[in-house]
């Protein structure tokens, strides 16, 4: 049960890329032939390959028209990681506190602005330990820059006022 390429392929769009696409799924498929996999699967892979064959212009223009405008499928955040590692501590602490904001954005910006590890993501079970943890590395973060400012002298620190001895 082999695929024939050339029938895959002679659709009326030539477009280089999906042919080569489309070579290499046949390829996978055939190499599936060749292990023995399962009838099932491979009826299930040969679906996928008419699918591809009948739809790919469809598929193709959905990415490009994506990718074109700007738009995200769902699940991938939205925020960019230039602006995400360039933004202030208050524009992050607004972003955060956002109602809308999901907890995948919320993972997104711990791992690319705070650099938290993302297999730590796991450690947080629920979308408030997430928002709490990075509550604390904003205000971490706050406290390093006063720190840094304090040290190089562009500004003094809070001092209090000394109590009068009675």
């Amino acid at each position: 049960m082999i695929f024939d390429e050339k029938a895959m392929t002679d659709n009326k769009s030539g477009e280089k890329g999906s042919a080569s696409l489309l070579r290499f799924l046949t390829a996978q498929y055939n190499a599936l032939v060749a292990a023995g996999a399962s009838e099932s699967l491979l009826r299930e892979y040969s679906a996928l390959l008419r699918f591809w064959r009948l739809n790919r212009d469809v598929v193709l223009k959905d990415v490009a028209h994506i990718s074109s405008h700007g738009e995200r499928p769902i699940g991938i955040p939205s925020i960019p990681d230039q602006q995400l590692r360039t933004a202030s501590l208050s524009e992050v602490d607004r972003l955060v506190n956002r109602e809308d904001i999901s907890r995948r954005e919320l993972e997104h910006i711990a791992i690319q602005r705070f650099s938290v590890p993302r297999g730590s993501m796991r450690s947080f079970s629920n979308r408030q330990m997430l928002l709490d943890k990075l509550r604390t590395l904003i205000g971490n973060e706050r406290t390093h820059e006063t720190i840094s400012s304090v040290a190089r002298g562009e500004a003094k620190p809070i001092v209090e006022p000394e109590k009068k001895a009675d």
